[in-house]
């Protein structure tokens, strides 16, 4: 049975190796910016969604700027 899964895991390492780069990637362009603005709109244990919408606008039009000067 193990080598069942060894040749599954050969045959599918391309994917896994796609998959990897594209979780990493929607981790820092999608999560990170949201959870920066989630922090940002808590004040005191209150969450305050006019701010966090604010904060999420802000911060992917930093990130934008920041893709074009490379």
């Amino acid at each position: 049975m193990h080598y069942k899964i060894q040749g599954a895991i050969r045959r599918n390492k391309n994917r896994f190796i796609i998959f990897f780069v594209l979780w990493l990637f929607m981790a820092i362009v999608l999560i990170a910016p949201m959870a920066y603005a989630q922090k940002q709109a808590t004040i005191d244990g209150v969450f305050n969604f006019g701010q966090f919408i604010t904060e999420l606008g802000t911060t992917f039009s930093n990130f934008g700027e920041v893709l074009r000067n490379i």
